[in-house]
């Protein structure tokens, strides 16, 4: 039975218990898996545009630890490009990026068997992805009636 995932429902007389007992640890791990998962439904529902954008953060963070150990450094100029291409990035997404339309099968096939040519461009259908607006965000989705 120890591989039993116990919910709140299965677990009876939750109200009146000793905090010692077998039945509190029962319900300290049940609230501790939900918190468990709640941690990992909110990474998987992150923005994959957005772990891209930051994909440099750490590279950056490192470079500027080390600037910052002993004297004051100019930036190197890994920094400075890396911190470049972040801003020309989110400046991008911010205006909109322009991509394939990956839902699109004929697009999708045209992709696979495109061979690099900028003439054969124009074939292929785009979509325009934006950073949604604090208004955009705050609507609820169709799906979010949960």
């Amino acid at each position: 039975m120890g591989n039993k995932k116990l919910t709140l429902r299965t677990i009876k007389n939750r109200d009146a218990i000793h905090p010692y007992s077998r039945k509190a640890q029962q319900l300290s791990r049940v609230y501790q898996r939900r918190e468990k998962m709640a941690k990992k439904e909110a990474q998987k529902s992150t923005n994959p545009i957005e772990l891209y954008l930051a994909r440099h953060d750490e590279e950056i963070e490192q470079l500027e630890n080390d600037r910052c150990r002993g004297h004051r450094k100019p930036k190197s100029p890994r920094q400075d490009l890396l911190e470049a291409l972040k801003e020309r990035e989110a400046n991008e997404y911010v205006s909109g990026l322009e991509l394939p339309d990956l839902t699109n099968g004929k697009t999708l096939k045209l992709l696979r068997e495109w061979d690099g040519d900028k003439n054969s461009m124009s074939r292929i259908s785009t979509i325009r992805i934006q950073k949604p607006t604090k208004e955009e965000q705050d609507k609820p989705k169709p799906y979010d009636w949960y």
